[in-house]
C-alpha cells in the first residue's frame, strides 16, 4: 500500500516538474467562453503535462487590440496563445512565432483558402484560422409573415419594411453596431461596398475617386437617415454586438445586423423570439452599382514569439486540438461560429442544427476584407471615428468623407 502511494506521489511529482504552463486570450461574446472552457478541460485530460490558463478579453476588439500592443511590446511571454482578429496578422507579425514550417502539421491545405491567406504575411504563416465570420441580416419571420412582406433585397426595401412594421408593433426597425469602435468599421464597409464604393484597394487610398466618394456619401446618408427617421434608435451610437443582440433577442427589433454567433442565442431557451428568426445575406444598395456585401470577420490563433521553446510546442498542440475537425464542429454547434475547415461544412450535425451556415456558404467564402495594410488599426480608427461623427450629427457626410480622405492619405 505504501509502495503504491509512493509511486503515485513520485508520478505526480514528475508530471508537475515536467509540465508546461501556457495561457490563452479568449473572447467572451455569447457562449464562446463557456464552450472554450470545456474544450480546454478536454485538452488538458488528453495532455496532462500541459496546463492552460484562459484569459478573457474585452468584447470590444479595439480594446483587445490595445491590450495586445502592451503585451507584445513589453516582451513578456504571457499570454502564450493570442486570439487575433482577421485584420491583425500583418501588424503583429514581427512579434509572433513563425508557423510556416508547420503548414502540414496543422493541415492548412484543408482550410478555406481565404482564411489561410488572412494569416499569411510576406509568405510567412503567423497564425492558424480558428473560425471565420461574415455580417448577416437577422429578421423576424413571424412579423414579415404577419404583414405580408418578403425578406428585403435592397437597403431601401429594408427601410420601408422596417419603418412600417416598427410603427405598427412599437418596436425598433433595424438595429446594428454604431458605437465608435472596430464593429462600426465592419458595418460601414458593408454599407459602402453594397453601394459599389471603396475606400482602400491594393494598399492605396481610392476614396478620392469621384465614384467612390459619391457612393460612400450615399452610404453614410443612408445610415444617418435610419437614425433621423427613427428606424434605428439614437442609442445605436453606443451599441456593440451584444447590445444589439440583447435588444433583438428581447423582441424589440424587426431586423438586426450581426455575426453568426448570435443565432444560437436568439434561438436559446431564454430568448423571447426563439423559432421566429430567419437569416439572409445583407441587402444591396438600391443604386445601379449596388451589390450584396458582407464584411469578412473571423479570428485566428497565434503564438507569442517571446514564449519559451517548450511553451511554443505546447501552444502548437493546443491550437491543433482547437482547430481539429471535431472541435470546429463543437464550436459551430455551441457558439455558431463558422468553421475554417472545408469538410466540416458537410458534417450532418451542422446541416441539421445550423442549416443557414451551409445554405449561406457562398456569403462566407465571398465576404469582403477590410482595408489590408500593416497600419490597419490607424486606418480603421479614422473610418469609425468619421462615421461616428456623421451618425451623431457632428459632421455632414460630405465633410466627414473629405476629412477621411486627407487623414488616410497622411497615414498610408
Amino acid at each position: 500500500m505504501k509502495k503504491g502511494l509512493l509511486f503515485i506521489f513520485i508520478l505526480l511529482l514528475l508530471v508537475n516538474v515536467f509540465s508546461v504552463n501556457i495561457s490563452m486570450t479568449a473572447g467572451a461574446v455569447g457562449k464562446e467562453l463557456e464552450v472554450l472552457y470545456k474544450q480546454v478541460e478536454e485538452f488538458e485530460k488528453l495532455n496532462p503535462d500541459i496546463s492552460v490558463k484562459v484569459l478573457p478579453m474585452p468584447n470590444s476588439s479595439t480594446s483587445r487590440h490595445d491590450l495586445y500592443v502592451t503585451y507584445l511590446a513589453s516582451g513578456t511571454p504571457d499570454p502564450t496563445v493570442l486570439m487575433l482578429d482577421v485584420i491583425w496578422p500583418a501588424e503583429f507579425e514581427p512579434f509572433l512565432a513563425d508557423l510556416t514550417s508547420d503548414y502540414d502539421y496543422f493541415e492548412l491545405d484543408k482550410f478555406l483558402e481565404g482564411t489561410v491567406k488572412s494569416v499569411t504575411y510576406k509568405n510567412k504563416v503567423v497564425a492558424i484560422p480558428w473560425f471565420t465570420d461574415a455580417g448577416l441580416l437577422y429578421y423576424r419571420k413571424d412579423l414579415l409573415d404577419k404583414y405580408g412582406y418578403d425578406v428585403p433585397k435592397t437597403w431601401d426595401e429594408l427601410y420601408n419594411v422596417a419603418k412600417d412594421i416598427s410603427n405598427k408593433e412599437k418596436i425598433d426597425g433595424f438595429i446594428w453596431q454604431g458605437a465608435s469602435y472596430e464593429g462600426l468599421t465592419c458595418d460601414v464597409m458593408e454599407f459602402i461596398h453594397s453601394h459599389g464604393g471603396a475606400i482602400v484597394e491594393n494598399g492605396e487610398v481610392v476614396l478620392d475617386k469621384p465614384e467612390n466618394k459619391e457612393r460612400t456619401i450615399m452610404a453614410l446618408n443612408y445610415m444617418k437617415k435610419l437614425i433621423d427617421d427613427g428606424v434605428t434608435r439614437k442609442g445605436v451610437t453606443t451599441y456593440m454586438e451584444e447590445e444589439a443582440r440583447r435588444l433583438f433577442q428581447n423582441g424589440d427589433a424587426v431586423f438586426m445586423r450581426n455575426w453568426p454567433y448570435a443565432w444560437t442565442l436568439v434561438n436559446g431557451d431564454s430568448s423571447k423570439i426563439a423559432g421566429k428568426v430567419g437569416v439572409s445575406p445583407l441587402p444591396k444598395g438600391s443604386n445601379p452599382e449596388g451589390r450584396n456585401s458582407a464584411t469578412l470577420g473571423g479570428w485566428n490563433l497565434a503564438i507569442n514569439g517571446n514564449a519559451s521553446k517548450s511553451q511554443i510546442e505546447a501552444a502548437k498542440k493546443l491550437i491543433k486540438f482547437l482547430t481539429s475537425p471535431e472541435q470546429q464542429v463543437v464550436k459551430a454547434l455551441g457558439v455558431t461560429q463558422n468553421p475554417t475547415r472545408k469538410a466540416v461544412y458537410n458534417d450532418p450535425r451542422i446541416k441539421e442544427e445550423i442549416p443557414f451556415m451551409v445554405e449561406l456558404y457562398d456569403v462566407f467564402i465571398n465576404a469582403e476584407p477590410r482595408p489590408v495594410t500593416p497600419v490597419y488599426s490607424e486606418v480603421s480608427r479614422e473610418i469609425y471615428t468619421e462615421t461616428s461623427n456623421v451618425l451623431r450629427g457632428i459632421k455632414t457626410p460630405e465633410k466627414a468623407v473629405d476629412d477621411l480622405i486627407n487623414s488616410l492619405k497622411e497615414i498610408m
